[in-house]
């Protein structure tokens, strides 16, 4: 075994907003939407036939905008899509398009309803950026189409994370792993001096 010591730093933090923003719009729409608790969030796996109609909560991208704050602040521009999916064998014309655009006006409404999405501390806005309908094939079935709506949802985070402490005042708890296993608790405490 290595004499190099291993540091391991334990960290109370609160799930990236990201997390937070996903879920919670995940958990909107099941109440808001005629799927009901059919949404899902970045699922791992394919969706299968039986499971339509359902829903997608997933982000694309994202971009900081650095902003000259002490201590640094970042007002992020997260690219989020819900998408609503469907396959529907009808006689009546339009059938699953009407469908698809009912479910976006259930989905706009409802992030619409609230510019902060009911999360005041967190989410800044929410803004609505275009909408795309999509037709899947299966097996040479084209009557499995969905629909994406896409949104811009800006929040703020901190670089460094605060944990509610005088500004001046900052605390590190390691535990140091040597190469013997054994543990030592060290603790830093590093006042600005600026």
């Amino acid at each position: 075994m290595s004499d190099t010591p291993i540091y391991v730093t334990p960290q109370d933090l609160q799930p990236h907003p990201r997390i937070v923003i996903r879920n919670f719009i995940k958990e909107l729409l099941k109440v808001n939407t005629d799927i009901g608790g059919r949404w899902y969030t970045s699922r791992p796996h394919p969706i299968f036939l039986d499971e339509l109609p359902c829903g997608l909560v997933y982000f694309t991208d994202e971009t900081e905008d650095h902003e000259q704050t002490a201590p640094r602040s970042y007002k992020r521009s997260l690219n989020l899509t819900t998408e609503v999916l469907h396959r529907m064998k009808s006689e009546r014309e339009n059938a699953i398009d009407d469908f698809l655009d009912s479910r976006a006006f259930e989905v706009e409404q409802t992030l619409f309803a609230d510019k902060f999405l009911g999360m005041p501390g967190i989410v800044e806005d929410v803004i609505f950026i275009r909408t795309q309908p999509a037709t899947i094939e299966d097996e040479g079935d084209t009557d499995i189409a969905s629909i994406r709506l896409f949104w811009n949802i800006i929040y703020r985070s901190d670089a460094f994370n605060q944990n509610k402490l005088d500004e001046f005042l900052r605390f590190i708890n390691t535990i140091n792993i040597n190469g013997e296993g054994t543990q030592n608790i060290v603790d830093n405490v590093t006042i600005r001096e600026e």
